[in-house]
């Protein structure tokens, strides 16, 4: 890669088979690799994107085929055993023969530059995000984070030039600005870029934690089926309403489902103990104290330290959530 040149190879953190990418980087700003033989013939190549699965690539010679054993040489060293699972012109999908740690190799192509240079290129990560205009907080699902912004998909609108402030999971609050809205899609720039110090124990933690959210709702479980929740509670106020919860020093996303004087009951891509103390915030409240008494596959119901006052609930019920 040019030197000054951030990395447009894209690392994605799920386990995507390599696929063919329209409208590639040129090669001058993507890391460079080698395709080693078992005759120890080499040909150089270039990684378009890398996943635990496999890789795509960009090739510059033509003597390669479909069904081609390998082993891939990164430019950090790293060697991945595995063969070429399809071939389209000069870009080629490259199958691993095991899965790889994606961040780990981050980490390895940060530990070859000079500190000085390092920096994280774009990441594929899928993750629920809160996004805040004014006093209005609504959800959204990342495509792509880097140190510089971050792209998202919404089911709302977003004009460019627009300030907001984007909550992940696990960091706090960023403030960023709009810089293209199409359609469902937006990216973000952040007003000051996240340091590597910050992105990669980040993204560390992002690939192991399971999405649970997901996983709930492809289920298809009813609350009432199970016991649990608020649902069968006539006196609950019943929403589906984003919030905020932290653990400690930690933020997550929530999704509040159904509140009480005394209990809320909320959804959260987390892995949180019974037991746990907490913040929860709604959109224009404080929040208040309170503590998991249930936990059922990223589904919590805790209890309020002090139980809400009645005009406390009346002000939530009265929002547009």
């Amino acid at each position: 890669m040019t030197e000054g040149l951030r990395s447009a190879t894209i690392f994605c953190l799920s386990a995507d088979l390599p696929a063919s990418i329209p409208n590639p980087a040129h090669i001058d700003h993507l890391d460079p690799a080698t395709l080693i033989g078992a005759d120890a013939s080499r040909e150089r190549c270039f990684v378009r994107k890398l996943s635990a699965a496999g890789a795509t690539l960009r090739l510059l010679e033509t003597n390669v085929e479909d069904g081609d054993r390998f082993t891939l040489e990164l430019e950090n060293g790293q060697a991945i055993e595995g063969e070429i699972s399809w071939i389209d012109e000069d870009e080629a999908g490259f199958l691993f023969d095991a899965p790889i740690d994606v961040v780990g190799a981050l980490a390895r192509n940060l530990a070859h530059l000079p500190a000085e240079r390092r920096s994280v290129p774009r990441v594929e990560l899928h993750q629920t995000v809160s996004i805040r205009r004014g006093n209005k907080v609504e959800f959204a699902r990342t495509r792509d984070v880097s140190q510089a912004g971050v792209g998202i998909d919404m089911e709302f609108a977003l004009a460019p030039d627009e300030e907001v402030q984007i909550a992940f999971d696990g960091l706090h609050p960023i403030v960023g600005q709009v810089r293209w809205s199409q359609g469902r899609h937006a990216g973000i720039a952040f007003e000051n870029e996240l340091g590597w110090q910050i992105l990669m124990p980040w993204l560390r933690q992002a690939q192991n934690r399971p999405s649970r959210i997901h996983t709930i709702r492809t289920l298809g479980i009813h609350e009432e089926e199970k016991g649990f929740g608020l649902k069968a509670d006539k006196a609950a106020l019943h929403l589906d309403a984003p919030g905020r919860v932290r653990e400690g020093a930690r933020w997550w996303n929530v999704r509040v489902r159904s509140l009480t004087f005394g209990l809320v009951e909320f959804e959260a891509d987390a892995s949180i103990e019974k037991g746990t103390p907490l913040w929860i915030t709604l959109p224009g409240t404080t929040g208040w104290p309170a503590t998991v008494i249930e936990a059922d596959q990223g589904r919590y119901l805790a209890e309020f330290r002090i139980p809400l006052r009645q005009h406390e609930l009346d002000r939530i019920a009265a929002r547009d959530l």
